[in-house]
């Protein structure tokens, strides 16, 4: 067995410790794009660059995930079944809204997408809305109906949805109700 030695060590100086950095967040291209059917909304992230191809089978893929049954349609539709989710993603139609501004009150224009269309070719920015709906064989080809409105519905949640009923009931006046005590009358 060798002799040991004498090993010196520096008190003087800290030990030195290995530090990992974190790399910075670059600045993120990504977009969040709103597509909405009768009351469903689903936000996808994407690069600006994707083409609308893509963004078609993602958006089936997450809606095939999501809603196995399908979706609901609107609350006076005839019909109380579910809408029938399509097997290919050129089977989804898609539409921007024809007041940016005020999606709510303007209809939809029809998107005819061509090879290379992108969110960015079309000048969309993140949280722009777009309007989806299925096309079902002859329904592709209908005639007489509006070339930008056939069955784009989409549902927008009234007031009390959002926020619950009761709540900002409009007469103005804040409810204190434990400071009035029995007995004793407004001076």
């Amino acid at each position: 067995m060798p002799p040991k030695t004498p090993t010196t060590t520096n008190r003087s100086t800290p030990p030195q410790t290995q530090t990992q950095t974190q790399p910075q967040p670059s600045a993120s291209t990504d977009i969040t794009l709103l597509f909405k059917h009768t009351s469903h909304t689903i936000l996808l992230l994407l690069t600006p660059h994707q083409t609308f191809t893509q963004i078609q089978a993602l958006l089936l893929t997450i809606l095939q995930e999501r809603y196995p049954s399908g979706l609901t349609p609107m609350p006076s539709s005839p019909s109380q079944s579910k809408i029938p989710l399509p097997t290919h993603s050129h089977q989804i139609s898609l539409a921007l809204p024809k007041d940016a501004q005020d999606p709510q009150r303007g209809g939809w224009t029809e998107l005819d997408n061509g090879v290379g269309d992108t969110p960015s070719a079309l000048g969309l920015k993140d949280g722009a809305i777009l309007a989806f709906r299925f096309l079902r064989g002859e329904e592709e080809e209908e005639e007489g109906a509006d070339e930008g409105e056939r069955g784009f519905e989409v549902r927008w949640p009234s007031y009390e949805e959002m926020y619950g009923e009761g709540v900002g009931d409009g007469d103005g006046e804040e409810k204190d109700l434990g400071s009035e005590v029995e007995g004793e009358e407004d001076l």
